[in-house]
């Protein structure tokens, strides 16, 4: 009985020390219309754009400007995306 309590008692506390699952911090997100975005170009707002299709279709058109970061590979290089403006991905 001892050592099933003492068992128990270390589960509890490797379960209460174990670190919290980081998960993804939240992050503010907005749908715009073509006519907001032109606005903030017009503005000339500190915004980036990221197309997020595969560079073929990238390619053959985009945004003048606008970074291609397939949607893909897009969390293995959010640090290569800025910290301080305004990102619209489409």
């Amino acid at each position: 009985m001892k050592r099933l309590l003492s068992i128990l008692l270390l589960a509890v506390v490797m379960a209460w020390a174990a670190p919290a699952p980081a998960g993804n911090p939240p992050v503010p997100e907005k749908f715009i219309s073509v006519d907001e975005a032109k606005a903030l170009l017009e503005r000339r707002e500190p915004i980036t754009f990221i197309d997020v299709r595969e560079k073929a279709q990238y390619d053959d058109l985009h945004i003048k400007g606008a970074i291609n970061i397939p949607l893909g590979v897009l969390p293995a290089r959010l640090a290569e995306i800025s910290r301080t403006e305004f990102i619209v991905l489409y």
